[in-house]
């Protein structure tokens, strides 16, 4: 079935990118708070008391990063305001996220079939990139405690792609599969047209 793949634009003109790009604290906050909730943008909307346990977890696992109590306090304020000031600058940007549910293998076999139909060279390649990001978001961590990131040139290619495929065609017989597709689909498109990046986790 395939693990679950989450995704959420991000605008690189805004601060939080920039800072994400800099700032290890910060990064290793955004990147272990990435599967909770409703995207990065919507995490503090869940309840207080699971808010309060996840941060206690993230703080106490990173200890060495974070430093003192004091510290962690403040990164996680200084949070807060940038998510709170990227939806102000970007509006909708919280709703501009998609998941794949244990549905990614499947969606990146067809979609890797259906490129080689039509002839993309590379097509494994392409759709693993399309899939997993071309990039990571923070260049100070490893590969692997990092989130994938979508460049603003793969979002284009993957937006012009998926203009030329149809879902109907592509998942004709499996609903759940068609629907994870569609909202990836869309996230794309929307994400190109706003000139901004995907972010990428696996859960």
């Amino acid at each position: 079935m395939g693990v679950s793949v989450l995704y959420s634009a991000i605008p690189p003109d805004s601060t939080l990118y920039a800072r994400l790009q800099s700032e290890k604290a910060l990064s290793i906050l955004v990147v272990s708070l990435f599967p909770y909730g409703c995207g990065i943008f919507r995490f503090f909307e869940i309840e207080a008391e699971e808010i309060n346990e996840i941060l206690e977890d993230v703080i106490k696992t990173h200890q060495e990063t974070f430093g003192s109590e004091l510290e962690a306090d403040r990164v996680i304020a200084q949070l807060r305001s940038e998510l709170r000031l990227t939806r102000q600058a970007y509006p909708g940007i919280e709703d501009r996220t998609a998941s794949l549910e244990k549905s990614s293998v499947e969606i990146e076999k067809r979609l890797s079939q259906q490129l080689s139909r039509r002839k993309f060279a590379d097509a494994d390649e392409i759709v693993e990139k399309l899939m997993f990001g071309d990039r990571t978001l923070a260049p100070m961590l490893s590969t692997e405690e990092s989130l994938g990131l979508i460049s603003r040139e793969l979002v284009s290619e993957g937006a012009s792609i998926f203009r030329q495929i149809d879902p109907e065609i592509l998942f004709a017989t499996d609903e759940w599969y068609l629907d994870d597709f569609e909202r990836w689909r869309d996230l794309y498109l929307s994400a190109a047209e706003k000139n901004e990046e995907i972010l990428v986790g696996v859960a």
